[in-house]
Order: structure tokens, then C-alpha cells, then sequence
């Protein structure tokens, strides 16, 4: 049945979910449940990248069901340049194996998975829907108080993994310590470059572009010097939109499909050089980037293995030059929302990569 599921997570039937939620795939199994009814209605449009999203309302054969009635249905993308990202990056499996054996072990609050099946390009998760919590919005931008719950729970995501050896739990997490990964993104980065100006050009700054270009070429000199510092799991794509607010500001943490190894400070500069307003960001960056180092070490890390987490985060920025170059220009924009979310990010980057003169990286 997994090799037949609809591409469109709204279309998931009454049979089909009674299988899913009964055999839980690499989630727990539910042996003897029954879906009667299912409503479901489409979410995140426009934002999903890398994945179809639905909410469904389960009306069970059994009201005494010990499940909730609200789920979140999550399928791979129907969008032929997302798909193609997302193969590249590996990105179902990541997130079928994250919910398997990382959520266990992370501090940060992520759903309840109910069920997780992945064969080939087919893959599904449902998830508890956490209604009446709401997903940020990153075209907006976020708010002071949305920024520090983000940070703070960065920093408890990082803390545990922070420099420490992978056990064998986690030995299968992806990372930038795996032997080829700059050669591969490098070549990546570089082939999407002229796309990516062509598309985004007109909107960046030349001299960012230059800085972009001029980094594609030093991407295996900026890994080794992440490398020789300590590396944590990482969620890589830990913008507004993979994050819900509860009504009394807690937070809870969505699309593990990119968790990987690498440096907490790439998390850190994605987060505040493409989720808040230019104005906001400069005035709460110093302030925010105390947070992230002050929970780090106020969860075991020891202080003198922060040092190096200002400049890496400003280094940062030019890694994630090329990596939206890279993403950005394999993914159609299906909408208008699309389109001006990805110009905000970019231009939220670029700003900031300009703040503290990532050129100096460069030379």
C-alpha cells in the first residue's frame, strides 16, 4: 500500500489511513484502529518546499480510540524542482529517520509521529496537529519574542550533541564530516550560479554577488575550519515556518528533513539572517547571539567551547549564499507568497553578509 499513495496528502482515503495509523511503519503500531471519516484541508501553502502538507480530522469506528482526532499529513513535494532538491539532500529519508531514532533524544520540542512509512520516492509521516498552536511566518518576519523562544530552543537542540563523539544512535545522521560533502556542494553551488543570477540578480547587491562567487571556490577551506571545531546535530532549514507558537509563546519544532552534523552556528545565521525584519535583526543580533552562547553552556557546554561562535556565525552567511543559490534555483515559484518569500531571504541575507563585511572571508 505504501507504493500507492496519493502524491496529494488531502486525497489520503479512510482504508489507507487505517493501515498507515494500524501498522505506525517505523512508528509505534496502533494494532486495531479504525478511521470511519476524514476531512482534510491543505496547509503551508506556498512554504512547503520540500513537502505537501494536509490537516486531517479523523472521526474514529471507535470513539474510545486513544489517539487524537487531529493529525498533520506530510508527503514529498509535487513540485518537479523541490523533488529534485530533495533527492540530492536525501531529504525523506532524514526526516523518516529523525522521527525513528533522533526525536527521542533531542531537547526541543518536535510532534508526536504516528506513523512513518518511506520506500523509494514514497514516504508519509502523520503527526499530531498541535491546533491551537500556529506556524510563524517568515515573509513577515518574526517577532522580538518569537526571535528569543526561537534562539533559546536552538541552543537546547545543540547543547547535547555539542562537540561530543557520535554514538551509534546517531552514527547515521549526514554531516559535513562526511569525506567528498564540499567537493559535491561545491560543484552544486557552482552549476546553479548562473541560474540563480539570472533569477535573482537584479535583486542583490553586486558586491554580495562577487562575495558569493568568490566563496563557491573556498566552500572546502571554510569546512575545514568548521571541522577543526565542535560540531552538534544541527536542524539546517530552522526558519519560521518549521516552528509552531503555542498561545503562551512555547515553541515546537517541525521538518527535521535536513537535520545533519555540522556547525550550531549555521543554524544560528539562517535563523537570524533570513527569518527577521533588517531593522529587528540589527538591533537584537548582539543580544540574541548572548542567548544562544549563555544556553549552550548553561546546558553543559563549557564556555571556552563558544568561543568561535560570533565569527562563525558571520562566516555562516556566506554558506548559506550558496546554499539558497543552490535550492533556490531548482525551485519554482508557484505563487506569489513564494516568490516574495524567497526575495525576503535573500535580501534579509545579503544585508546582513554586508553588516559585518563577509568579504574579509574571502581573501
Amino acid at each position: 500500500m505504501i507504493n500507492d499513495l496519493p502524491d496529494d496528502p488531502t486525497q489520503l482515503d479512510t482504508e489507507t489511513l487505517t493501515f498507515l495509523f494500524r501498522d505506525g511503519g517505523l512508528a509505534p503500531s496502533n494494532p486495531g484502529v479504525e478511521v470511519a471519516e476524514v476531512t482534510a484541508e491543505p496547509l503551508a501553502q506556498g512554504s512547503a518546499f520540500l513537502g505537501s502538507l494536509a490537516r486531517l480530522n479523523i472521526t474514529w469506528a471507535n470513539p474510545d480510540t486513544a489517539l487524537p482526532n487531529r493529525f498533520v499529513a506530510k508527503v514529498p513535494t509535487r513540485d518537479p524542482g523541490g523533488r529534485t532538491v530533495g533527492k540530492m539532500l536525501n531529504v525523506w529519508v532524514r526526516e523518516s529517520e529523525f522521527y525513528a531514532r533522533l526525536a527521542p533524544l533531542v531537547a526541543t520540542p518536535v510532534p508526536t509521529c504516528r506513523a512513518n512509512f518511506i520506500s523509494g520516492d514514497q514516504a508519509v509521516l502523520l503527526l499530531d496537529d498541535l491546533h491551537p498552536a500556529s506556524v510563524g511566518d517568515q515573509l513577515i518576519g518574526a517577532s522580538a519574542d518569537q526571535a528569543h523562544a526561537a534562539v533559546e530552543a536552538l541552543a537546547q537542540l545543540h547543547a547535547p550533541f555539542w562537540g561530543r563523539p557520535r554514538t551509534p544512535a546517531v552514527a547515521w545522521v549526514p554531516g559535513l564530516d562526511t569525506p567528498g560533502t564540499s567537493e559535491a556542494l561545491g560543484s552544486a553551488m557552482a552549476a546553479s550560479l548562473p541560474r540563480f543570477t539570472e533569477r535573482f540578480g537584479d535583486l542583490l547587491p553586486e558586491l554580495g554577488l562577487e562575495w558569493l562567487r568568490a566563496f563557491v571556490p573556498l566552500l572546502s577551506q571554510w569546512r575545514a575550519d568548521l571541522l577543526s571545531k565542535p560540531l552538534t546535530i544541527a536542524h539546517a532549514d530552522y526558519r519560521l515556518e518549521n516552528m509552531l507558537f503555542g498561545p503562551d509563546g512555547d515553541i515546537t519544532v517541525i521538518d527535521w528533513q535536513t537535520a545533519m552534523f555540522t556547525g550550531g552556528a549555521t543554524d544560528l545565521s539562517f535563523f537570524l539572517a533570513t527569518n527577521l525584519e533588517v531593522d529587528l535583526r540589527r538591533s537584537l543580533e548582539p543580544e540574541l547571539i548572548s542567548k544562544y552562547i549563555d544556553t549552550l553552556i548553561g546546558h553543559g557546554v563549557d564556555a571556552s567551547a563558544t568561543a568561535h561562535v560570533r565569527e562563525d556565525y558571520e562566516h555562516a552567511h556566506l554558506w548559506w549564499m550558496g546554499m539558497l543559490a543552490n535550492n533556490l534555483s531548482n525551485i519554482e515559484t508557484p505563487d506569489e507568497r513564494s516568490k516574495s518569500l524567497f526575495e525576503a531571504m535573500l535580501t534579509r541575507l545579503y544585508t546582513a553578509a554586508t553588516d559585518v563585511d563577509c568579504g574579509r572571508f574571502c581573501k
